[in-house]
């Protein structure tokens, strides 16, 4: 994957293939792996988020944060942390507050990242 292509739609290559060695064929399956993986962890988020349940929206957002640090979505990782931090503290309003916004976003971005892969 071409490292100018992925900035322009907010990863850090560098800081993605250094997480995985070095090995572009490793971070171009963990791209690929990324697309089908989000999308699971936003259902999660979704159904734990409509149920209340901030232990196991906590989860799903510590996931997304760590998968999306993996590949150098520094901007997915970082709104996915302030979610795990306020779910951890059992501050519903902020969770309320940050979860629409990080949906569409993350949907967004798991969108153009796919189309960017082929």
């Amino acid at each position: 994957m071409d490292a100018a292509k992925l900035r322009h739609i907010g990863i850090d290559a560098e800081e993605g293939l250094a997480y995985c060695a070095d090995d572009e064929e490793f971070y171009d399956e963990m791209l690929d792996e990324y697309v089908h993986e989000s999308r699971a962890k936003l259902e999660e988020l979704i159904a734990a988020f409509e149920l209340r349940d901030w232990d196991r929206y906590r989860i799903s957002a510590h996931s997304l944060k760590s998968t999306s640090r993996l590949i150098g979505a520094k901007s997915i990782s970082g709104k996915a942390y302030e979610l795990e931090l306020a779910a951890k503290e059992g501050d519903a309003g902020a969770v309320e507050a940050l979860h629409s916004g990080f949906i569409g976003e993350c949907t967004r971005f798991t969108d153009t990242l796919e189309n960017a892969l082929g």
